[in-house]
């Protein structure tokens, strides 16, 4: 998620579009988490109707593993712009980053509070981690990249391969295992997602309409085999393979393809229809949710917990309903606001710690 606050004169409109996008699937996503019962538990009661199902498949299908990786990769791209301007300014880059994590980090602990899903602190620490790769080549980034992403599954088929050769207690492995796939899984996908950012957002990628056009040609392929290994991982994944079997393994092998390839489909897909005249209604305030990102993430988190989780039961279609009541309400909110000010009220509370200055917010746009 690019959640720092850049400046007006920074700012590119299609990394606005992406995050305000990206911020509708992440509320359509964790809605599930915040109503009581789960859309999990909802199913598993039997009070659920073959369209619940259907709606929580799609949510799974075009959701999971995907928006965090967007926002993940328009977080490294962030850095790299930030990057790009510290050394203009004549800026400590290193400093200033680390300074701005640890800023992030206690915004993050404070929605904890709140969402115990919060992806804000896994980010400042990761966002840190990422500072030794600013010099590495955009060649070097890619592959560490690769490496992340095809890392839980070797992990699981070493893990598997050793518990058989040194006869571990295969029971006490497998719930080691099954604990620690998903944090690990979204650590490494996350990751991988930054240094592909950054390797982007060096080039300003998403400024060049040629870029663009050319990667719009790997459209088709990308959603081809994303939404094919998409539907092979919920297969492997509907029959609960143990964690060290090789379906497990190729559970993994599966996602770190079609996770990726799903998300830049969706992407591409995004910027494409905002820059289409169809797109022309919501690209304004999209962007103004895409700049006010951390504001309405946060606001969704207090949502979510102090009102979704208080209404009961809630159906996936009902979900998706409520889903678009919100952020509807939040796209309205967030031009309204940025018509007065410049940034959104946890935005400039962010960028005033990382500056150690009061940022004046009510600056008239130029």
């Amino acid at each position: 998620m690019t959640l720092a606050p850049t400046p007006p004169a920074e700012r590119d409109a299609a990394i606005d579009v992406l995050r305000g996008a990206a911020l509708f699937g992440v509320l359509l996503e964790n809605l599930q988490h915040f109503t009581h019962p789960t859309y999990v538990e909802l199913i598993a009661s039997g009070a659920a109707t073959s369209l619940d199902r259907l709606g929580l498949g799609a949510i799974r299908m075009f959701c999971d593993n995907k928006v965090y990786l967007l926002f993940a990769f328009l977080f490294g791209y962030g850095i790299a712009l930030q990057m790009l301007r510290d050394s203009r300014n004549g800026a400590s880059f290193v400093a200033l980053q680390l300074w701005r994590m640890a800023c992030l980090l206690l915004i993050g602990l404070a929605n904890v509070l709140m969402w115990t899903g919060d992806i804000l602190t896994t980010y400042a620490v990761l966002g840190c981690l990422l500072l030794p790769l600013r010099h590495r080549s955009d060649a070097a980034l890619v592959r560490i990249a690769g490496c992340l992403l095809v890392a839980p599954g070797l992990a699981v088929a070493g893990v598997a391969a050793g518990s058989q050769a040194l006869a571990w207690s295969r029971p006490d492995v497998e719930a080691v295992v099954a604990g620690l796939i998903y944090p690990v899984r979204q650590s490494c996908f996350a990751f991988a997602a930054f240094a592909l950012g950054l390797a982007a957002g060096r080039r300003r990628l998403l400024s060049s309409e040629a870029c663009c056009e050319r990667a719009a040609r790997a459209l088709p392929l990308a959603l081809g085999v994303g939404l094919a290994g998409n539907l092979a991982f919920a297969v492997i994944e509907a029959h609960a393979p143990p964690p060290l079997s090789w379906e497990a393994v190729a559970r993994e092998a599966t996602l770190a393809v079609a996770a990726p390839a799903l998300a830049f489909a969706t992407a591409l897909a995004v910027l494409r229809w905002a820059q289409a005249r169809a797109g022309a209604g919501l690209r304004g305030p999209l962007a103004a949710v895409g700049r006010t990102t951390l504001s309405n993430y946060l606001l969704q988190s207090a949502i979510g917990t102090g009102i979704v989780a208080r209404l009961g039961p809630i159906h996936p279609p009902s979900g998706l309903l409520l889903t678009l009541v919100v952020f509807g309400a939040q796209l309205a909110a967030s031009a309204l606001w940025l018509a007065r000010f410049r940034f959104g009220p946890v935005e400039w509370l962010w960028r005033s710690l990382a500056y150690g200055r009061r940022e004046p917010l009510r600056e008239a746009l130029r």
